[in-house]
């Protein structure tokens, strides 16, 4: 069946995750499930999304949101240093997303505060982890953090790319080849690493909920904090 056909054929968020990774991607990519999970409890409704790190492979990100606000309506903004995204997303993406070539703090530090104060999805993606030294990317991240979570409405979604829980393991008593956390006190509780370590750590210390977590992980409630 030819791809525009398909596409309209679409009736609901899952439907744009599952043709996006079955065309642009693969529904074996780690963020599948977090993806149909986060567009499920949006509801299909309009919204206003912003990207820091626009991606053009891998998950393309970016098609992915155009491919929503295509369907559902509303804007996309998405924002990376680099000029090649920009240039190969220009023309992808419909007339109500735009790619801006800029860093993506000083984006959020200089553009206008009403624009994020109605945002519903912001994707921060913008800086590549390095598992082995996450000090860059995590500080990078809180940086954009810090620049827009005094001025969020309480029910936009944050959510950071490449952040899995971690925690100290343990051999399962109860189920064989498993493993269990070890419960806190004996070590440190389990908590969210890479990309958005220090995100969480901010979220929690503001009184910010975290709303899931796999290998990307969301927050909520960040409007009015110190």
């Amino acid at each position: 069946m030819d791809y525009q056909i398909k596409f309209l054929l679409i009736k609901n968020p899952e439907g744009i995750v599952s043709h996006h990774f079955s065309i642009h991607s693969s529904k074996d990519h780690e963020n599948y499930a977090m993806f149909n999970y986060i567009f499920s409890t949006l509801e299909g409704k309009p919204l206003n999304i912003f990207e820091t790190g626009s991606s053009a492979w891998g998950t393309n990100s970016s098609i992915l949101f155009d491919s929503y606000i295509r369907k559902f309506g509303g804007t996309f903004t998405t924002v990376d240093i680099r000029p090649e995204p920009s240039y190969e997303l220009k023309n992808i993406l419909s007339k109500n997303s735009k790619t801006v070539i800029e860093d993506s703090v000083k984006f959020i530090d200089e553009y206008k505060k009403t624009y994020f104060e109605n945002l519903d999805l912001i994707y921060l993606d913008s800086f590549d982890c390095n598992w082995k030294s996450l000090e860059k990317s995590s500080q990078h991240h809180l940086k954009e953090f810090n620049n827009i979570k005094k001025i969020l409405n309480k029910d936009t979604l944050v959510v950071v790319d490449d952040s899995p829980i971690i925690g100290f393991f343990q051999q399962s008593q109860n189920k064989k080849g498993s493993f269990d956390f070890i419960k806190s006190g004996l070590v440190p509780s389990p908590t969210i690493s890479g990309k958005g370590s220090l995100v969480h750590q901010q979220a929690i210390r503001v009184g910010g909920k975290m709303l899931f977590s796999n290998y990307l992980t969301g927050w909520v409630g960040f409007n009015n904090l110190a």
